[in-house]
């Protein structure tokens, strides 16, 4: 029971600490903080990457989504990409029982990350609210990978540490907002 509760936690704090990360660099403009919560992010999503094919492929389509989609602007988000590479080396990459099967569901999540990192950008909110809101709260990748549980049962877990992931990437950006707000 314990493992389930760290695993689950570590998922929520991959994402708060993701959000605080890129919150120092682009609101705070705090750079020399932004280091630390994204070394952080970077060591639970190399931790949770170890664990199961399924976790593997999850994180790995966030993070090539994110890459790919040219949202890795500074050069504080490379002591994330370190400590990921450096887990994975030292704990090693799970096995994968089909591999097709697996790039599959990799290439179908990560189509879902580039959108919405792109819907984001190509959305107008003044002119479709619900539409910009679908893609700032990244529901693309949620709810397929949701869909995806259906003929891949053993991707539950992982799909359960991505809503507590966006819980805490959103958990995060309220408490960074709140802080601004209150220093002005």
């Amino acid at each position: 029971m314990i493992e389930w509760v760290l695993y689950f936690t570590a998922y929520f704090f991959a994402g708060l600490s993701l959000k605080i990360g890129d919150d120092l660099l682009d609101e705070s403009n705090n750079p020399a903080l932004a280091w630390y919560p994204l070394a952080v992010s970077g060591i639970l999503f190399g931790i949770l990457m170890s664990i199961s094919e399924w976790d593997l492929v999850l994180l790995g389509s966030i993070v090539l989504g994110v890459l790919l989609s040219g949202k890795v602007n500074r050069k504080e988000f490379a002591i994330g990409f370190i400590a990921i590479a450096v887990i994975l080396l030292i704990q090693g990459i799970p096995p994968i029982t089909d591999f097709l099967e697996w790039l599959t569901l990799l290439i179908m999540l990560f189509m879902a990350s580039v959108f919405d990192e792109k819907g984001v950008e190509w959305t107008d909110s003044g002119r479709n609210p619900m539409t910009a809101s679908f893609f700032e709260y990244r529901f693309t990748l949620k709810i397929t990978a949701l869909l995806l549980v259906i003929p891949w049962f053993g991707f539950l877990t992982a799909a359960i540490g991505l809503l507590l992931f966006d819980c805490g990437y959103e958990l995060a950006g309220f408490i960074m907002r709140r802080n601004a707000e209150q220093d002005q």
